[in-house]
């Protein structure tokens, strides 16, 4: 998992592993830990110009 204090939206890369694609951030090359993942995809989702899902 990756432990660095703040992942910016474009150091995000996706690995494959088997049929998943895994967010890995791009300087260390680890996989993102949740609270780095929910940031990424609030930023996505934002970028995209999409509603924010509602849980």
């Amino acid at each position: 998992m990756c432990n660095c204090p703040k992942v910016h939206f474009y150091e995000v890369d996706f690995k494959l592993a088997g049929m998943k694609a895994i967010p890995t951030h791009k300087n260390c090359g680890d996989s993102l830990n949740d609270d780095q993942f929910s940031k990424f995809e609030k930023e996505l989702v934002k970028y995209w110009g999409f509603e924010e899902k509602k849980e």
